[in-house]
């Protein structure tokens, strides 16, 4: 697996409203498995660890649970995603595991966690 440097960022919006619509458009895209809509939001300042107050899920998570290699793959390779526990204290591997992803995902997901765990 890649150590990439995450990609660079568009700067936060500085207006509050801008910056919720962008994280929440990530999120949508990560629920509607839509890459392009996902790194669109990325680039122009979306929050790439922003969690939705009222399920504690960020993009990493709900894309692991939608069993989105590829989306995963980009968010912690490319984008630096931080790859720790839900809202809820659930672990990405957790969410795989319950939502029975396909074996590549499991197997990248509890990799990515171990590198993480072994400091």
């Amino acid at each position: 697996m890649s150590a990439a440097t995450p990609k660079r960022r568009a700067a936060r919006p500085q207006d509050s409203a801008e910056a919720e619509r962008l994280d929440r458009a990530l999120l949508k895209a990560a629920y509607d498995a839509d890459f392009d809509s996902a790194v669109a939001a990325l680039e122009a300042g979306a929050d790439i660890d922003f969690a939705d107050p009222s399920t504690g899920l960020a993009a990493l998570h709900i894309a692991v649970g939608t069993n989105q290699l590829a989306l995963v793959r980009a968010l912690i390779e490319e984008w630096g995603a931080t790859i720790g526990p839900d809202g809820r204290g659930r672990w990405p591997s957790v969410i795989a595991a319950r939502s029975r992803v396909d074996d590549e995902l499991s197997d990248y997901i509890v990799e990515a966690e171990e590198r993480i765990l072994s400091g």
